[in-house]
């Protein structure tokens, strides 16, 4: 028999249920409430996964919406500003129903409508159009990230480092594979003494003999006259890559509606007894609201720098470097992702063993140091090296962003539905002015600054960490304790075995008294 050992009073003391577990498969067969909370997890990293392919797609399919909207690099960054802000609308409408309706039905809508939307999106010609198909789709992407986020910290507490690495993982994962189904669908490369018209189509003039004839291409449609050849318009098949990233959205979509079935049906009351009831520190508003406010400015710029290198990373190698086609910025940026993910899978295992501020600390100085190899590299055209620091720079941010949370939940705050929110609103800002400022200096200056302010930015990033870690242990700390301290958590962690014995005692104790009543009566 199992014994009913509560250490409230120790903050290094883990919970009942993490203590007297028997092992990981017999409490998957015996105990529900812990068979409930593995299988959330695992919906959420399947969640992340879609999450990962669809944010993943922007990127490489930069070139191409650009073919079917007819806008230049300049014009077609407001893609991204207006994703970002969907990102953003999705995020603070996701804070606001988080609690007040039923978070499987919440995931159903948001997973299945950015699956449908992003099978909308090739298919928007119009350059308004596209703005708001980019904006729909990120919103419900923002409302997955949101829900994702929060309810894993509410099931698992503080608790739950290393699956969130993992959930993390997964977006990581998604995002490796979206430019290897995507790939085969881009257009080519314009080769060829080629001008830009005004509609955004080249023209291409080559030597020919033949009569005016049309020919149809994959890529695009081909008009010949004497001495003459013309491009009439450049296609592109993307739509068939965004068709099987809204596919694979929507069958995600489908573990929720059973789960939003049976949750109705079996109500299971026990699994708040595992929830890690943490009761953060008291701060005064004023000092409370400032810590969201620059732990919401780290993010922003830590978005500023991570979303901004993915989507236009090949982008800058295939307009900067004339031996650098899209396959092959599509292979580097597939580089980036995969190192990306290979780094978040590491972080599963390191964050075991090491606390989320040691880890935040370590990856923002390997950011620096990848970001200055990169800009320095693409100075000197060495497409190697900037394929090599672009994997390092993938492994230097693939642990940031979850440990950030980890690290939000156990010395800072505790992260509520509204302070995921808050912190995806933030990065959803920062997503949205970035684009526009390296598309303008991109396209008005130099695509070299596309390094510059990825660099400042990641500079800036380092910067505030520091301030806000010290910020929080040199004053918040020793006037207001710690998070965490006896004095301010709350535990109340029960075993379905430990309300059995509850239940047995009181039922004896009940029998005890209706005894003792019936020998005085």
């Amino acid at each position: 028999m199992e014994e009913n050992i509560h250490s409230e009073g120790s903050p290094s003391s883990k919970s009942c249920s993490t203590q007297l577990a028997p092992g990981v498969l017999s409490r998957l067969q015996n105990d529900k409430a812990y068979r409930w909370r593995v299988t959330q997890s695992f919906l959420f990293s399947l969640s992340s996964f879609t999450l990962g392919i669809i944010i993943g797609q922007q990127g490489p399919s930069f070139l191409d919406l650009q073919i079917i909207t007819g806008t230049d690099v300049e014009t077609a960054s407001s893609f991204f500003t207006a994703a970002s802000f969907g990102y953003m609308v999705g995020s603070f409408i996701s804070g606001f129903v988080h609690g007040k309706v039923r978070n499987n039905v919440v995931m159903v809508i948001v997973n299945a409508g950015a699956g449908i939307m992003a099978i909308i999106t090739p298919h928007c010609s119009p350059f308004v159009l596209m703005l708001m198909s980019r904006f729909s789709t990120n919103m419900f992407c923002g409302g997955i990230d949101t829900f994702v986020n929060a309810e894993h910290i509410r099931i698992w507490g503080s608790d739950g480092q290393p699956l969130l690495q993992f959930i993390h993982f997964t977006f990581a994962l998604g995002g490796v594979l979206t430019p290897l189904f995507t790939e085969p669908f881009l257009a080519e490369k314009e080769t060829g003494n080629s001008t830009s018209r005004t509609d955004g189509e080249p023209t291409i003039f080559m030597n020919s003999t033949s009569q005016w004839k049309q020919e149809n291409t994959s890529n695009m449609t081909w008009l010949a006259t004497n001495g003459t050849m013309l491009v009439k318009a450049r296609t592109t098949n993307v739509y068939y890559a965004f068709l099987i990233a809204g596919i694979i959205a929507i069958l995600t979509s489908f573990p929720f509606i059973y789960l939003s079935i049976v949750e109705k049906q079996t109500e299971h009351k026990s699994e708040e007894k595992y929830t890690q009831k943490v009761h953060s520190r008291k701060l005064p508003r004023h000092l409370n609201i400032f810590v969201i406010l620059v732990l919401c400015f780290f993010y922003l710029v830590y978005c500023c720098v991570e979303d901004t290198f993915a989507s236009f990373l090949m982008t800058f190698v295939v307009t900067e470097y004339d031996e650098v086609s899209k396959s092959k910025g599509a292979y580097i940026t597939t580089f980036y992702w995969a190192s990306f993910a290979v780094g978040r899978f590491l972080s599963i295992f390191v964050s075991k063993y090491v606390i989320a501020v040691k880890l935040i600390s370590l990856y923002t100085i390997l950011m620096v140091i990848a970001y200055s190899g990169f800009t320095i590299s693409a100075l000197f055209s060495q497409i190697d090296a900037i394929t090599v620091f672009a994997g390092m720079a993938g492994i230097s941010m693939s642990a940031v962003f979850p440990a950030g949370f980890s690290w939000t939940e156990s010395e800072l705050l505790k992260v509520t539905g509204w302070v995921s929110s808050f912190i995806l609103i933030a990065s959803s800002i920062g997503m949205m002015i970035n684009p526009l400022i390296i598309g303008y200096l991109m396209e008005e200056v130099s695509n070299m600054w596309f390094c510059y302010v990825l660099l400042s930015q990641t500079l800036l990033l380092c910067c505030i960490f520091l301030f806000l870690l010290l910020f929080n242990r040199c004053y918040l700390n020793k006037v207001y304790g710690k998070v965490g301290d006896s004095k301010n958590v709350e535990k109340v962690v029960e075993t379905p075995l430990e309300e059995t014995e509850k239940f047995l005692e009181n039922d004896l104790k009940t029998s005890e008294i209706l005894q003792n009543i019936d020998s005085s009566s």
